[in-house]
């Protein structure tokens, strides 16, 4: 639980008189954390920005894979948590923003604009779309100008930023209709897909694209948002899961068919990014 608390940074914009956020927080873990517990936001919009590995998702019956660099909303009153899978090392920004007041102030805008860019957040076409690098350099700077001493220019400097922030995410989110590739990182991503239960190396991969491996690594982490290394590791704990699932499989036998080394080591890398050991996993999927 200390590691947890650590890794956690909750912002009170109160403290700079914003009063629109419900939330305002960061976490950075290097280890899987347990489940986010099922909940909602009465009136209020949550939105995510995944910066840096993968998360999972599920808003009512829908199931949504985030990578880094994705932006994730959740309209007011939606059921929404991780399920049963845990929070995922990585870096992930949220905030839950309230609906505007009338007479209250909200980010420096009147009341009409104000409500203007609520409305475009609660019509945003998708949920899931990729925010990019833009997001994070506006939430450090936000950060940064949060923590600076309170001076006359710190509140107006915050509002600033933080509706440039949400802007941006409206015109992300207008723009882009879901996550969307280059041709050859598709091709690529398709060609991982369907060929999980071989060995991948990063010069094969690049010379499909017909890059050099620095070029191909930049491009796909770029675009993705998590190294080609990273992706086909979480693609791999993917298709174990569903093999475990079917019970047809042990789970040495799914070890060496998705290409480890030794079930030792595939016991240790599905444990870092589920949370559960393959047997825990395999006896509670198979009990359901």
């Amino acid at each position: 639980m200390r590691n947890r608390e650590i890794s956690r940074l909750i912002l009170n914009m109160e403290r700079h008189g914003i009063d629109v956020f419900d939330e305002f927080g960061r976490y950075n873990y290097v280890n899987t954390q347990t489940i986010l517990p099922t909940h909602t936001h009465p009136d209020m919009i949550e939105i995510c920005y995944l910066a840096k590995g993968s998360q999972e998702y599920f808003v009512d019956d829908s199931i949504f894979r985030l990578y880094g660099g994705d932006v994730f909303i959740a309209f007011p009153d939606e059921i929404h948590g991780t399920g049963e899978v845990p929070e995922e090392k990585g870096v992930l920004y949220w905030m839950v923003l309230k609906r505007p007041q009338e007479g209250k102030e909200y980010l420096g805008l009147n009341y009409s604009d104000a409500c203007e860019l609520f409305s475009r957040l609660l019509q945003l076409p998708k949920r899931l779309f990729k925010g990019g690098a833009e997001c994070e350099r506006l939430l450090l700077k936000i950060i940064s100008i949060y923590f600076r001493s309170k001076e006359p220019l710190t509140k107006m400097e915050l509002n600033n930023l933080l509706v440039s922030l949400l802007l941006h995410i409206i015109h992300a989110g207008e723009k882009i209709s879901g996550r969307t590739y280059s041709d050859r990182i598709t091709k690529i991503v398709h060609y991982i897909d369907e060929n999980l239960f071989d060995e991948f190396d990063l010069e094969t991969l690049a010379d499909k694209c017909n890059l050099s491996v620095s070029r191909f690594k930049h491009s796909f982490k770029e675009e993705t948002g998590i190294p080609p290394s990273e992706y086909i590791i979480r693609r791999k704990m993917e298709k174990a899961q569903e093999m475990m699932k079917e019970d047809k499989f042990s789970i040495k036998d799914i070890a060496y068919d998705l290409g480890f080394s030794s079930p030792a080591y595939f016991s240790t890398v599905f444990k870092q990014y589920n949370g559960y050991s393959p047997t825990s996993y395999k006896k509670k999927s198979t009990s359901q």
